[in-house]
Parts: structure tokens; C-alpha cells; sequence
């Protein structure tokens, strides 16, 4: 398969409604930072108490809330960027028609992430072509 052409005939077809791609994007982002924040959160503790036996529970509620904000952040910018350089390398296609839609290839090197991201921004593909999004 040359590289300028690789979403092969194993790719992927998105063509879903735009809220509920976002609904299922952000949910996955929700799901994977709270699990992480849980773990991160418990370690945090166990350190530190056996540090400082009488640690505030604020500091654990402020570690906790500060974590799963920059996860959720973390994880967004990391799909940006793995969607950015799947479209460099020729994973990620847009086909024109009827409807525009997108192709991710299968053999993509972080294909969650490009997913993810798609998900995420369904109405970045949604506008036609040669038009670009009207500002509000």
C-alpha cells in the first residue's frame, strides 16, 4: 500500500450524529480520568500519610480534583496530536460526496486516540469542503 494512500480497504467509516458522537467522546474521556484519578488519588494518600499522619482531606480532595482536570486536558491534547499526525501520514482521509465522511486506516498507529479526537470534534468534518464554518 503506498503512503499516500493508506486507509486501505480495512479502514474505518465514521458517519454518526454529531451530539451523539460528542456525548460518547466525552464519556470515554470522563470514564478513562476518573479511573485514573481513582488510582493516582489512592497512591497519593498512602504516601501521604505515611508522611504526615494528620493530612488534611482537603489536600487529598484538592490532589484529586486537580489530577482529573489535567487528565481530562492531557487526554483531549494527546488525541489532537495523534489525530494531527495520523492526517500527515496519510491514515486519515475525507471522502467527498453526498455526505462528507471520514476514513481512519486500520494498521493507524494510535487509532483510539484518532477516534477519540474525531469523536470529540464531529463538526470539524460535518461542513462542506470548500466552505468553512460560519463564526457565530
Amino acid at each position: 500500500m503506498n503512503p499516500s494512500n493508506r486507509t486501505g480497504r480495512n479502514a474505518t467509516l465514521v458517519m454518526v450524529a454529531r451530539p451523539l458522537m460528542m456525548l460518547r467522546g466525552m464519556c470515554k474521556v470522563i470514564a478513562i480520568a476518573f479511573a485514573v484519578n481513582q488510582v493516582l488519588t489512592t497512591v497519593f494518600t498512602y504516601a501521604a500519610q505515611r508522611i504526615d499522619t494528620t493530612l488534611p482531606h482537603q489536600t487529598v480532595w484538592l490532589f484529586s480534583c486537580m489530577t482529573c482536570g489535567l487528565l481530562t486536558l492531557w487526554l483531549q491534547a494527546d488525541a489532537r496530536r495523534a489525530f494531527a499526525d495520523a492526517r500527515k501520514q496519510g491514515f486519515v482521509k475525507i471522502t467527498e460526496g453526498k455526505e462528507r465522511a471520514l476514513q481512519i486506516g486500520a494498521d493507524c498507529p494510535k487509532r483510539w486516540l484518532v477516534i477519540l479526537h474525531v469523536e470529540l470534534n464531529p463538526a470539524a468534518f460535518a461542513a462542506p469542503a470548500g466552505n468553512p464554518p460560519r463564526p457565530r
